[in-house]
């Protein structure tokens, strides 16, 4: 019967952790601080009023081309 209690892995089992689920958000506001870049996450484009969405699906479209939805 195998052990798969030990494997290669193992030793960087302490240093592994869930992913942030704020870690992009916290990124785009880094770099918006940082350096001016705009960061637009989809969830956050979601939760725009209607007409705030149209104007950055706009923006988005005229910087880089249609969307092939």
């Amino acid at each position: 019967m195998s052990d798969y209690s030990r494997t290669s892995l193992t030793r960087h089992a302490p240093g592994m952790r869930d992913a942030d689920e704020n870690g992009p958000s916290r990124l785009a506001a880094r770099k918006w601080h940082e350096d001016g870049s705009v960061v637009l996450l989809a969830d956050s484009v979601r939760r725009l009023d209607p007409l705030d969405r149209d104007l950055v699906r706009a923006i988005a479209t005229r910087l880089y081309g249609p969307r092939g939805e």
